[in-house]
């Protein structure tokens, strides 16, 4: 088992828009980033860049929803490295689509992907968090998880879950010193939203990736005895 003086952080959907920027910005800092993703080839670009601050070594391709991939990856982490010390669920998928017109099929896939792939990591390093005594979850989650809006309903309704899921679970953890926290962005200019029905005109003015990511490490900086459960992000002037 490798001796690591660095925090390790597991990132996922850590090929693109925030949590690419997520962990950019942690592997600056002396993190040590294990990203997650579908895309391997994406993978294989995150963890070259993740390597110039002598991290990213380690990556995995898979589905967040796939509970054997997501136990048997947790467990290969620790075994190489002995701990984890954070997680950041960050993987998500939207599709925006008049609610008339949608499919049960588009509605699961997001379930699937921001739903359960919350669930699965969340579990598989909950029992280890809880005998070490410590550790931090963040859940990336949305404005959408507190507000409806047209084309949203089953984007919304995932991100709903995840803050019940995030609120209720930090209710459960504290006890043992680890943190639960959901990060709730207004629009961000990632992927998910360029070239979609929800893209602003105003993109400029619009958050970014490293806005969130700026977020997210100042809430991993916080003293052991002090937590935020919730920040909402949002352009101080979109207009």
């Amino acid at each position: 088992m490798m001796e690591k003086t660095k925090e390790i952080v597991i990132v996922t959907g850590a090929t693109r828009g925030i949590g690419k920027a997520i962990s950019l910005k942690l592997a600056s800092e002396g993190y040590e980033v294990i990203p997650f993703g579908r895309d391997r080839k994406l993978l294989e670009e995150i963890g070259s860049s993740l390597q110039e601050f002598g991290t990213g070594q380690d990556y995995y391709s898979g589905d967040v929803s796939d509970e054997k991939f997501v136990n048997e990856s947790v467990a290969s982490i620790l075994d190489k490295f002995g701990t984890i010390h954070h997680l950041i669920n960050n993987a998500g998928i939207a599709v925006f689509e008049e609610f008339v017109d949608s499919t049960l099929e588009q509605f699961r896939k997001q379930i699937d992907t921001n739903v359960y792939g919350v669930y699965n990591f969340c579990k598989a390093v909950s029992d280890e968090f809880i005998k070490q005594h410590r550790g931090s979850i963040i859940n990336i989650s949305s404005l959408a998880g507190k507000n409806g809006f047209p084309k949203g309903t089953m984007y919304s309704a995932s991100k709903h879950a995840v803050q019940g899921f995030t609120k209720s679970l930090m209710l459960e953890l504290r006890e043992y010193n680890i943190k639960v926290a959901s990060v709730c962005p207004g629009s961000v200019a990632t992927e998910m939203i360029i070239d979609s029905p929800m893209q602003p005109s105003n993109i400029d003015k619009i958050l970014s990736p490293d806005n969130v990511a700026e977020v997210v490490l100042t809430m991993l900086k916080l003293p052991v005895n002090a937590l935020v459960s919730e920040v909402e992000i949002r352009p101080t002037n979109p207009k």
